[in-house]
């Protein structure tokens, strides 16, 4: 009984993500020389996982890693040649003949398997997809022709996704299927829409490599976005004191990106100026964070504008950390925050800031 109990274990061990196993990719192929060598390596990192010397066309590698993972074997005396395996810490055999590459077999692993299943359904429509984009970008203006192109393209696309969510429906467990949401996620229209995707597979697929990707990437999309919670900074003000943005908690908080280089900047201070000094008696203020590069100017905008807030700037231009953390592309940008911290609204400017701030601090 007791050897019954362990050996169900051991199996249920074998289909978790992490496995303590390691893997081991045995190999025989016709064309390749004595003394050369086979490299087994991770395609997201170029990490080499491990290398064999070949043997009478033979070779083994072995390693461990801690789940599915798409890898690239190649081989020293065929650099032409490489092998993609999508494989955890399985037992594999690959047979085959450098002459025949496309006849090249692997077998013992399921990940593989399901793996090539997708890529036999998304590598076609994706090649559609990258050749019609030179074609998209050669037209330069609206023609008839451009916008049938834009159509066309935006039917491949939508066949490719639906093709990407039947596989991950058909394998809500796999690593893959992860792998595939992460490969098409770019195409989505939205990272709602994502997020719905990666919500509706299994635990055992959102976890690893290609998840956590899934998962930073929603992260990041969220950040300034209405409906989110602002995400915690600090940066010096002009006098070099550390302004946190959680110091703020309990008002209403217009987070204003500007420079005293920027124009419209400068033609939108008084209206900011304005809603200032309408509202501020009413839990409400500015935080003004700065592009500038150069102390003197951004402190003679501040003055020579009125702008009688809180500042912050570590002079770094487009760098700024705050603006590079709320992917801010342009500016003037804004956002307001409520009293718990959340994103309530972005980029109002001269009547609407007005209107939005009079509906809320009435």
């Amino acid at each position: 009984m007791r050897k019954l109990i362990v050996y169900t274990l051991l199996l249920l061990i074998s289909f978790q993500s992490a496995i303590a196993a390691d893997f081991t990719v045995t190999g025989k192929m016709k064309g390749l020389t004595n003394g050369s060598t086979a490299t087994l390596k991770n395609v997201f990192n170029g990490q080499s996982l491990a290398t064999a010397t070949i043997a009478d066309g033979a070779f083994v590698l072995k390693g461990n890693v801690n789940e599915g993972l798409l890898m690239q074997l190649s081989f020293s005396a065929a650099p032409q040649l490489n092998i993609e395996l999508f494989i955890g810490n399985e037992t594999v055999v690959i047979d085959g003949d450098l002459a025949a590459p496309d006849q090249i077999k692997l077998t013992g692993s399921v990940v593989h398997q399901t793996y090539e299943k997708f890529r036999q359904q998304f590598v076609p429509m994706k090649d559609k997809l990258n050749a019609i984009v030179p074609l998209i970008q050669a037209e330069t203006a609206q023609t008839p022709k451009r916008d049938s192109l834009i159509n066309l393209f935006n039917s491949y696309k939508q066949v490719l996704l639906n093709e990407t969510v039947g596989f991950m429906n058909a394998n809500p467990t796999s690593v893959v299927s992860s792998f595939a949401l992460y490969a098409v996620g770019p195409l989505f229209s939205s990272p709602q829409e994502l997020e719905s995707k990666f919500n509706a597979l299994q635990p055992a697929a959102q976890k690893g490599y290609f998840s956590e990707l899934i998962v930073k990437s929603l992260n990041d999309a969220k950040v300034g976005q209405i409906g989110s919670m602002a995400t915690e900074f600090t940066q010096n003000d002009q006098n070099g004191k550390p302004i946190k943005l959680s110091s703020f908690r309990g008002k209403y908080v217009l987070i204003d990106f500007w420079a005293s280089w920027c124009r419209p900047c400068r033609q939108e201070n008084p209206n900011v100026v304005k809603a200032y000094n309408t509202y501020k008696a009413k839990n409400f203020t500015v935080l003004g964070v700065s592009l500038d590069q150069d102390k003197a100017s951004w402190i003679q905008a501040i003055t020579a504008d009125k702008l009688t807030w809180t500042h912050v700037s570590d002079l770094k231009y487009w760098s700024n950390e705050v603006a590079q953390l709320y992917h801010i592309q342009s500016i003037p940008a804004n956002m307001l925050i409520d009293p718990t911290g959340k994103i309530i609204g972005k980029d109002l400017r001269g009547e609407e800031l007005l209107q939005k701030l009079a509906t809320i601090l009435k």
